[in-house]
C-alpha cells in the first residue's frame, strides 16, 4: 500500500491503474493511507459520472467499484465510506433515496464563478430572475442542487440575497456591490 500513500501526483496512475490495483479494493486500516484511498475512489467515481454525464449514483451497484479483470469488488462498508468521504470533502450529497448525488463542482466553486460573472458582467447591484441566470453564465446548465448550494454559498459570504419563488421566474438574486 505504500504506492496508495506515496502517490500524490493524479497523473502518476491512470483510472485504468487504480482501478487494476488491487489493494484499492480493500479499506485500508491506517488513516492516512485510508484518506488516500478514499480520495481515489471520489475521484474515480467523479470521473466515471462526468464520462457517463450522470451524477446521481447508486453506490450499492454501481460498476466503479468492481473490478471483474482482476476478480475484485470494494464491499459495501467500502462504498458507503466512499459515500460519506464524498459528502465530507464536499464533492457529494447522499439523497432520501440512499443514492450519492456527486456534485459536478463544488458549490463554493460555482459561487465564485458566479460572483466573478457577475462583476465581469456589470450585475453588481442588480436583481435578476433565477431563469435569467439559469440562461446565461455559470448557472447555465448547472444541476439544480448545485445552484441552489453556490447561491448559499454566496448568500453566506453576504455577496447576494436570494428571494424565494414559486418558479424560477419568481426567485431572484440581488448581487451585492464589493466595499
Amino acid at each position: 500500500m505504500a504506492e496508495l500513500a506515496a502517490a500524490k501526483d493524479e497523473e502518476a496512475w491512470s483510472d485504468e491503474d487504480w482501478r487494476a490495483f488491487p489493494p484499492l479494493y480493500t479499506l485500508q486500516p491506517h488513516a492516512a493511507t485510508r484518506e488516500a484511498q478514499l480520495n481515489v475512489w471520489i475521484d474515480l467515481l467523479w470521473r466515471w459520472c462526468k464520462a457517463g454525464n450522470s451524477w446521481t449514483v447508486d453506490v450499492a451497484s454501481c460498476d466503479v467499484f468492481v473490478n471483474d479483470a482482476i476478480n475484485r469488488r470494494l464491499d459495501e462498508k467500502g462504498r458507503r465510506e466512499v459515500a460519506k468521504a464524498a459528502c465530507r470533502a464536499g464533492r457529494g450529497e447522499l439523497l432520501e433515496n440512499g443514492a450519492l448525488f456527486m456534485l459536478e463542482q463544488q458549490p463554493k466553486d460555482l459561487a465564485r464563478q458566479l460572483y466573478d460573472w457577475a462583476r465581469a458582467t456589470g450585475k453588481l447591484g442588480g436583481v435578476f430572475t433565477l431563469a435569467e441566470l439559469e440562461d446565461d453564465g455559470p448557472l447555465a446548465g448547472a444541476d439544480a442542487r448545485l445552484r441552489a448550494a453556490a447561491l448559499e454559498a454566496l448568500e453566506a459570504a453576504d455577496r447576494c440575497a436570494v428571494f424565494t419563488g414559486a418558479t424560477s421566474a419568481e426567485a431572484g438574486v440581488k448581487f451585492f456591490r464589493e466595499e
